[in-house]
């Protein structure tokens, strides 16, 4: 089976989200089987830490369980990269003339250690961290070989830090400014008749946002509706760590109220796009079974199926991985659930507690796809009628 990921964004609440879901994925030895990964934002962050950790290569399930979760758990819970990104914004103005983003990840590079550039990334399973460019309105892509959109056209090869792509990816608006490319500095190419030909750059200068504000899912690149799955995938499965959208969002006594009011419009826009790709994957999924899972932050039921299985005490699986920093332990709460559903999208510190219950609630409902069935083993599932939606 060849899985496809899609890590949503959400600050670094999205981050330990799908760091939960790898881990349910481990318990079954299926990290090997990951050929694609789609991620935008906080899901970009997620992805290049697991990398990072591993010296820019997919670790197997045993190294994901036993050396990259402490690992991220340690940097997460001791590192505020949001204040340092402020601190340095405040103190080194002129870096700011490559963009805020910049900013970002030469602090992703400083305190989270996510070093190399986007040539060092492997061939497998092939990344693909998304941004919006401001001048084309489209979704821009950065790869190990490839970054650009089909408007503005391509680079091929390109020489950007790796920490750098994903800050742009993860350049909210509000939060953190653009990454900006500047032309001069790249060459530029298009595929005619199956060949790279050099053209001249259509802009001075491109501003790369945040993924989210395009597609928050990072979908596109691994679905197309009345199609299906990309070439060469079994199995999508989308995590989707996006926050509730409430009253209110985006609060801060430090923004003016025009500023909160375009934050707010933001939001409701980001929002509601992103529900109608979710319905559209769900009654995809409802249509084409085995094709693919939908995991939403906030599941919650009443169902005892979708609280059976929590993380096992240090027994083998059916994979032999064992793991003793595993205890059994309750599920989450309805209550715990809210509580990490309503974490603010932002790169700041978490203490212990909010990484447990975040990670815990993104291997449960991950497993509650497993439970729901059975207990049928991920590697049966192209087999089975899978679908998890959000209560």
């Amino acid at each position: 089976m060849k899985i496809a990921l899609a890590f949503s964004g959400g600050g670094v609440r999205a981050t330990v989200f799908h760091l939960g879901v790898l881990a349910r994925l481990a318990r079954e030895d299926l990290l090997g089987n990951v050929h694609m990964i789609s991620s935008v934002s906080g899901g970009s962050l997620a992805a290049g830490l697991v990398f990072a950790a591993t010296n820019n290569r997919w670790p197997s399930s045993a190294e994901y369980l036993h050396e990259v979760v402490p690992k991220i758990l340690h940097l997460l819970t001791t590192q505020n990269l949001q204040r340092s990104y402020v601190i340095k914004s405040l103190m080194f103005p002129w870096q700011i003339l490559s963009g805020r983003a910049a900013v970002l990840g030469d602090e992703l590079e400083r305190r989270w250690q996510i070093n190399g550039d986007l040539s060092d990334l492997p061939e497998s399973p092939r990344w693909l961290i998304n941004a919006t460019c401001y001048q084309t309105g489209k979704n821009w892509r950065f790869q190990r070989d490839l970054m650009g959109d089909y408007q503005t056209k391509y680079i091929v090869d390109p020489k950007l830090p790796l920490s750098h792509a994903l800050a742009a990816s993860a350049a909210v608006p509000g939060l953190i400014g653009p990454l900006i490319v500047k032309a001069k500095h790249h060459r530029w190419q298009e595929m005619r008749n199956d060949e790279w030909h050099s053209i001249p750059a259509k802009y001075k200068r491109l501003h790369l946002w945040d993924g989210g504000v395009y597609d928050n899912l990072g979908v596109e690149a691994l679905f197309k509706p009345g199609i299906g799955l990309v070439d060469g995938t079994d199995f999508l499965i989308v995590c989707d760590a996006s926050r509730p959208l409430g009253s209110e969002s985006r609060r801060s006594k430090w923004r003016p109220g025009y500023l909160k009011a375009s934050m707010r419009l933001v939001d409701v826009a980001t929002d509601q796009v992103r529900s109608l790709r979710a319905r559209m994957l769900i009654d995809h999924f409802k249509k084409n079974p085995g094709s693919g899972a939908y995991l939403r932050l906030g599941l919650k039921s009443k169902r005892p199926t979708l609280r059976a299985h929590t993380p096992p005490e240090a027994t083998a699986s059916s994979s032999g991985i064992r793991d003793s920093h595993w205890t059994e332990q309750p599920s989450l709460t309805d209550e715990e659930v809210d509580r990490v559903s309503r974490i603010e999208t932002t790169l700041r510190r978490l203490n212990h507690q909010e990484f447990s219950m975040l990670f815990r609630h993104g291997y449960e409902v991950a497993n509650g796809t497993l439970a729901r069935y059975g207990g049928e083993s991920l590697d049966q599932l192209p087999r089975s009628r899978v679908l998890l939606r959000a209560a």
